[in-house]
């Protein structure tokens, strides 16, 4: 598969899918590597670190752009993965891992940007909501980065994260029963958490 991109000025230059998917792979880890900083700014605010209104305001304001940004790169940089992947093994560890990575990151940072959509500067207005959105976003930052470091891996058997043995070649299984409870958990978690969180904010308006 070939990415075709039209010139200005006449004539038809063709780009391979290997190398937009190296672009849009980097725009994908640059936002959130952006993302992943400005929440470890606002955690560290919660415990009085760097806790001036302007730097509140940067961070929080560049954190979710950012997050949104790189969320919305991430289909292309999925559907450009798999068009110049080297093989078709989808059964291989790796891949599996990223899938599983790359989706419960960008589960993470939709409810981040739900919460921060629907509740506003509230979220920021106590000490455990803030710490909470402020680690999922975390969360969803350090998974994404987990999951181009497997690209690496993958397509050059080398990755950023070796130094550490991280078990890249195992895939985490559990009954369909169990998957069902997580899932539920999560949701029911997650509707409740937003759910109390509006509820402060009204009360507090």
């Amino acid at each position: 598969m070939e990415v075709v991109w039209s010139r200005i000025f006449g004539g038809i230059k063709v780009i391979s899918s290997a190398t937009f998917h190296v672009i849009t792979t980097e725009l994908v880890v640059g936002s959130f590597a952006m993302a992943g900083i400005c929440f470890l700014i606002k955690a560290l605010q919660t415990f009085n670190f760097f806790s001036t209104e302007k730097i509140s305001q940067i961070t929080d304001n560049t954190g979710h752009f950012a997050l949104g940004f790189g969320l919305i790169a991430t289909p292309f940089a999925i559907m450009t993965g798999i068009a110049s992947s080297p093989g078709s093994d989808v059964s291989s560890p790796l891949l599996i891992n990223k899938m599983f990575l790359s989706m419960t990151a960008a589960g993470l940072a939709l409810s981040v940007l739900y919460a921060r959509y629907t509740i506003g500067q509230q979220v920021w207005a106590s000490k455990q909501s803030s710490l909470t959105q402020a680690t999922a976003g975390l969360g969803a930052s350090g998974m994404m980065l987990l999951t181009a470091s497997l690209g690496g891996k993958f397509t050059r058997n080398e990755s950023l994260f070796d130094i550490f043995n991280l078990p890249f070649d195992t895939i985490l299984l559990m009954p369909t029963w169990a998957a069902g409870v997580v899932l539920l958990t999560g949701l029911a978690a997650t509707t409740l958490a937003v759910m109390g969180l509006r509820n402060r904010s009204a009360i507090q308006h």
